[in-house]
């Protein structure tokens, strides 16, 4: 009998605890009832509103903005959504929001502006207004309309605001209302504006990146470890895989926010601009070196020594790299990003301020990062061009005979052909897609070609290390090196520009040819 009590206190225990909660209503379309009139039928009056006892509860514990739930004392909650459209404040009217957190103290001096563009309701006149429901993420932003031409949004009636920026349709779940600063209004020092959710960006690429790190830094250390890479376009190929292996680094330490301080911030942003500009000057560098080699070196007498051309092209790409770093910490420096009249994204590379990176988000990365890439690009494309071109007329002009040294010349010239021809794809194409997924994500436009180019540019490092390692030349070289008394394999087809599909360790091989 004792047993049969205890198993029926334990259900109804467990049917008052289900009953609880107010059937078909969500935990933030209700409010506290816990300071309202309780009439003797049971309903409530929560400003001038009448809840009936079908709309209220008996609730233990809080929601909170990422869906897990904290026990609080037992308190009555009334389902007042289902009433009257509720407007969701984020703190008390009287408090406002500093570091993401609510003010500890009321400002009973705070005047603001209450009505919204709904019809110019008023927000505690025609809404139930949700005061202590928890803010709905640990980092937020304000829409402010009236100063930021970007940040445009409408609310309609039921509670749901439309960001138009990219057009997303947020719930109470995600925003709240809240009074800030502002002198635009006259008779008012606050305006409400909505606090919305940082977007959280997918990270995915980010440890696609990290890996290609990880791979790069195989790569230069076999290129600084093999005695054929040594030569001075194998030099100039690696400090590209340095620079840009520095590139990604940098980019994963914005994105990761590993600094906390602004001053560390923006140092990382301008060295990784820095890098940046060094990775695509490199690449112009070994353009322009295969062309002379190629080209000009058959009509010119004078001929440089290796150690002044290195010298020369180490002087011109650290020095404009660093004079265009430099002028982008002068612009920063001289206009800063929050001094513009208007309010608008400004043509500013604005280092630090939305990340520890220079800004591409808009046309102003177009200006400061995209425009000198591209004319490095155009660059590399017209040397390119010009190289294989002139490959290409060499190998007509010679005299077609069938002996076994001119059928080796012309193998040789057609490996030279295709090896160029595929280091442009591979270092030059990838990097000319950037632009273009740039272009495409400002217009919001061919959406599929934006993940393209990310998955391609942000595996380059492991494009490059298979690219490397997929050739039998290239093994049999690191074969030698680790086993230098065993017998040397057989030499290959080509050698060491054996044609095939994996070629810029090939190319790089073959520029020591022409050194």
């Amino acid at each position: 009998m004792r047993e049969a009590l205890c198993w029926c206190s334990f259900l109804g225990f467990l049917l008052c605890c289900i009953a609880a909660d107010i059937p078909g209503c969500n935990f933030f379309d209700t409010v506290n009832l816990a300071n309202s009139l309780k009439f003797p039928n049971g309903s409530y009056n929560y400003e001038d509103l009448i809840i009936p006892p079908t709309l209220t509860g008996e609730y233990d514990y809080e929601m909170q903005f990422n869906g897990n739930s904290r026990s609080v004392p037992s308190h009555t909650r009334g389902c007042v959504c289902k009433l009257r459209p509720c407007i969701r404040l984020c703190c008390h009217r009287s408090r406002v929001i500093k570091d993401n957190k609510c003010s500890a103290h009321t400002l009973n001096e705070l005047s603001y502006n209450m009505t919204l563009d709904i019809t110019h309701k008023h927000i505690f006149e025609d809404f139930v207004v949700q005061e202590e429901l928890p803010l709905p993420c640990n980092i937020h932003y304000p829409l402010n309309r009236i100063e930021y031409s970007t940040d445009h949004w409408t609310l309609f009636e039921n509670g749901t605001l439309l960001r138009q920026y990219d057009m997303r349709y947020l719930s109470k779940q995600d925003y709240c209302l809240q009074p800030r600063k502002s002198g635009k209004q006259k008779g008012y020092n606050h305006i409400l504006v909505p606090y919305n959710c940082v977007i959280e960006p997918d990270m995915t690429m980010e440890y696609v990146k990290a890996t290609s790190v990880l791979f790069m830094a195989i790569t230069i250390s076999v290129y600084l470890w093999l005695p054929q890479f040594q030569s001075l376009t194998g030099k100039c190929c690696n400090l590209y895989f340095i620079c840009l292996a520095a590139t990604f680094l940098l980019n994963l330490f914005s994105n990761f926010n590993v600094f906390d301080s602004n001053i560390s911030c923006s140092i990382n942003g301008y060295a990784g601009y820095f890098a940046a500009m060094a990775t695509f000057l490199w690449l112009s560098v070994i353009s322009f070196h295969v062309w002379t080699r190629f080209a000009v070196r058959h009509f010119q007498e004078i001929q440089r020594s290796r150690r002044s051309n290195f010298l020369n092209y180490n002087l011109i790409v650290w020095s404009t790299a660093g004079t265009l770093t430099l002028a982008v910490f002068l612009v920063d420096r001289l206009v800063p990003f929050f001094s513009t009249s208007d309010k608008t994204l400004p043509m500013l590379p604005a280092v630090g301020v939305f990340s520890c990176w220079i800004s591409t988000e808009g046309w102003s990365g177009m200006l400061y990062f995209y425009s000198p890439l591209t004319l490095l690009i155009l660059f590399n494309i017209t040397m390119f061009v010009m190289t294989i071109h002139h490959i290409y007329v060499s190998e007509k002009i010679k005299p077609r005979s069938f002996n076994g040294i001119e059928e080796h010349q012309v193998s040789k010239h057609r490996a030279k052909y295709g090896a160029y021809l595929h280091l442009f794809i591979i270092m030059g194409c990838s990097w000319l897609l950037e632009i273009v997924a740039f272009i495409c994500k400002i217009e919001n436009v061919f959406k599929p070609l934006i993940v393209v180019n990310d998955v391609i540019n942000c595996s380059q490092g492991i494009i490059i290390f298979f690219v490397t390692f997929c050739n039998r030349s290239m093994l049999r070289v690191i074969r030698e090196r680790t086993h230098p008394d065993s017998k040397p394999a057989e030499p290959s087809k080509f050698s060491d520009v054996e044609y095939g599909t994996c070629s810029l360790t090939r190319d790089c091989h073959l520029m020591q040819e022409i050194n």
